[in-house]
């Protein structure tokens, strides 16, 4: 890749720098395979397999590489005809060896008194140069650890607009910079204490609905409406309600919006096409839109509208199973 302009040289400057501040920290020598430079942010991909990284260790280098940045640390660059030779004068050298095994000149970039690496792109000739660096997010893609990063006014920018968004968090959970992360942390813990208590409440309310009994086709239908019930759970129940012989289910979700959720359902040894059945109702009024497989479906439903549907499906499925 050619990268000509001052920014781009710049960003690639402080990828340097920031491996190396990496690597001290993490006490071994990093795989970079690739880093893309784009004009909406750059990516460092290192290689996953052969270290583990937090983001602890990320802030630690992104300091360190902005301290170096005021410091004005100065870039050299020193030429050999191989990589073998600039090896025996960099025994340290990070190098990615399969781009650079044919190349007729290795240029090994120097940051003064912290990294050496071999590399073919444009550098400037001073950390200062870079202004900042702001590292915005990590993440493991395939075999890759991928480090996105900004550098100069962008990350500048950036950096701006995250202090704005931290404070919304704070007006929002009603709490100050110094206090968010704990006031984030007691919401977590009430938000789960909650969830639990939601879904104890779910499974009573599940084991609670009356089983439909129909001798003719010798068939169970649990069947019933629920309100502001966990749907995780209902579809759960679903699944192993559904493993007992000759059951059909059709439960209804409904919370305050227009839509609500269904789930209609049955065990393998009824013979009925549950998205079928959904369809022949839905041509007869507008009931919603959902589909899935022979023996389950997931659908959104008009909310006004749910109890024709549990009986429309019902009463269809009967007849299904009585011709």
């Amino acid at each position: 890749m050619s990268i000509n302009t001052r920014a781009a040289r710049a960003a690639h400057t402080a990828e340097h720098a920031f491996i190396g501040s990496l690597q001290k920290i993490l006490n071994k020598t990093l795989s970079v395979r690739k880093v893309e430079h784009k004009d909406s942010h750059n990516i460092a991909f290192i290689k996953a397999s052969e270290v583990e990284l937090d983001f602890d260790s990320i802030v630690l280098a992104e300091k360190e590489v902005n301290r170096l940045i005021i410091e004005g640390r100065k870039i050299f660059h020193h030429s050999f005809s191989s990589l073998n030779e600039a090896k025996k004068e960099f025994p340290g050298l990070r190098a990615n060896e399969p781009r650079l095994t044919n190349v007729d000149k290795i240029t090994v970039v120097e940051i003064e008194n912290h990294d050496l690496s071999a590399c073919s792109m444009e550098h400037v000739s001073n950390l200062s140069d870079c202004i900042f660096f702001l590292v915005t997010n990590m993440s493991i893609n395939g075999s890759d650890y991928e480090i996105r990063f900004l550098v100069g006014k962008s990350a500048i920018d950036e950096a701006v607009k995250m202090t704005e968004k931290i404070n919304n968090i704070c007006k929002q959970v009603g709490s100050n910079y110094n206090t968010v992360e704990a006031t984030i942390k007691k919401l977590h813990r009430e938000r789960q204490h909650y969830y639990n208590q939601l879904k104890k409440l779910t499974n009573k309310v599940l084991a609670d609905i009356p089983v439909q009994h129909f001798d003719n086709q010798n068939i169970a239908v649990v069947s019933t409406i629920l309100d502001n019930m966990d749907w995780r759970t209902i579809q759960t129940f679903v699944t192993e309600r559904i493993l007992e012989a000759r059951t059909i289910v059709i439960l209804i979700n409904t919370d305050d919006n227009d839509m609500a959720n269904l789930v209609f359902a049955r065990s393998d040894d009824v013979n009925l096409d549950c998205p079928k059945i959904f369809e022949d109702l839905r041509k007869d009024q507008k009931i919603g839109k959902g589909g899935g497989k022979p023996n389950f479906i997931n659908a959104k439903i008009t909310k006004t509208m749910s109890d024709k549907i549990v009986e429309g499906l019902i009463s269809k499925s009967l007849k299904y199973l009585s011709s």
